[in-house]
């Protein structure tokens, strides 16, 4: 399976969705649905553990996950539930900023909503409580963008070591003249070295982009200030791809 999904995502988009939904999906039908049945046996406590699955997810996958902390590194073991209320809770908040993208296999997706997740939240699937919540999550988000910016500015002044480490990596790469993404160096080239409020700030650009709801439209130069209901629109496609999917890192267990 490694095998098939890695020759795959080498082979392109396209590639990486056939393998992805042909040869892997089939072999692990989702089973979440029935984890529910035996932890909620009582007729209220049943539906009742759904919604609040299918809310939390979605609050979560809004908040922290895209908008906020753009927080990657959702693999299952980083996404609880609880047995009593059905809660879904976020454990190792290590990989924030749009961290994930910087991996050697870069992530593609904003949050995890695989297809074991969405059987996770009934019939209705992203269509119902999950996507209502997420445009209610992200409206609030929005009405409090200012309140919300000067809070995560704080990171201005007080950096993350990921962008010391940076820093310190330019630096290097400036006394050596051999940039990491370059194979010959041009020794006549100066390499800037960006200051740490720099990497902050262009850390928290897309935040406020989001908080903004703004998207880069293709047949113009500004860009453009979509819906609520359209930015969760994306946020969705975007995370249940199967071309996005099927280019995940196989540690990542996008089928399950």
């Amino acid at each position: 399976m490694q095998d098939t999904l890695e020759k795959a995502r080498k082979a392109g988009d396209e590639a990486a969705a056939k393998a992805f939904t042909e040869n892997i999906l089939p072999l692990f039908p989702p089973v979440f649905h029935e984890w529910f049945l035996p932890t909620f046996p009582e007729s209220t406590a049943w539906p009742t553990s759904r919604l609040t699955h299918g809310r939390t997810s979605a609050v979560i996958s809004t908040c922290k996950t895209d908008i906020v902390y753009r927080l990657g590194d959702r693999h299952g073991e980083n996404i609880l539930v609880d047995n009593n209320t059905g809660d879904t809770m976020h454990v190792d908040f290590n990989c924030l900023f749009d961290k994930g993208k910087t991996f050697e296999v870069p992530e593609r997706v904003p949050f995890r909503l695989t297809q074991n997740i969405v059987d996770g939240f009934g019939v209705m699937g992203v269509e119902g409580v999950f996507r209502n919540a997420c445009e209610v999550t992200m409206q609030i988000l929005r009405d409090n963008k200012d309140s919300l910016m000067s809070v995560l500015e704080a990171f201005v002044h007080d950096p993350l070591v990921e962008w010391e480490d940076e820093k310190k990596r330019r630096e290097r790469e400036s006394r050596t003249g051999r940039p990491r993404s370059s194979k010959r160096a041009n020794p006549a080239q100066e390499i800037r070295i960006p200051q740490l409020k720099e990497l902050a700030n262009k850390s928290l650009h897309p935040i406020k982009r989001k908080l903004m709801g703004l998207q880069s439209a293709k047949l113009e130069k500004r860009d453009k200030e979509i819906t609520t209901a359209n930015q969760v629109e994306r946020l969705i496609k975007e995370a249940m791809s199967p071309s996005n999917l099927g280019s995940m890192y196989v540690g990542w267990a996008a089928w399950m």
